[in-house]
């Protein structure tokens, strides 16, 4: 909904004053809800609020590099839950400073996973996590 919504800011086809409105019937549409006031509508987009159009697709490209760091780390680290259970995190937050954080701005997010994971960005990590996650959650 953000980002028909922002492709049509950026377009020229709406206006900042028509944000209210368009909002309230995406969400009417889509999901049947109601909006009584901007505070529960399109207010409530926090980025928006702080002007900060275009940044929603960040999340999912974010959840991409994340399921595959995720892969990545769950070779190198295969007992990293059992870990955290127990209330330590210090091979995971290592193992962050050493793949990720010590390459900080050296590498683009496509160089850096590369680099990290010895392969090409992709989906299918993200989407396994996602199903294996599903699996447990509704016993499928």
């Amino acid at each position: 909904m953000r980002y028909e919504i922002e492709k049509e800011l950026f377009a020229g086809k709406l206006s900042l004053d028509d944000l209210p409105k368009v909002w309230n019937q995406k969400m009417k549409d889509y999901l049947g809800i109601e909006i009584e006031n901007d505070a529960e509508g399109v207010l409530q987009d926090t980025h928006w609020a702080g002007g900060g159009f275009g940044y929603f697709p960040d999340y999912a490209l974010g959840n991409i590099y994340d399921g595959q760091l995720l892969w990545k780390m769950e070779q190198d680290i295969p007992n990293w839950r059992a870990q955290v259970k127990k209330g330590d995190n210090s091979k995971i937050v290592k193992w962050m400073i050493d793949q990720v954080h010590q390459k900080g701005n050296i590498l683009d997010a496509l160089d850096l996973i590369k680099e990290i994971t010895g392969k090409e960005l992709s989906t299918k990590y993200f989407l396994d996590y996602l199903q294996n996650e599903y699996k447990k959650l509704y016993n499928l």
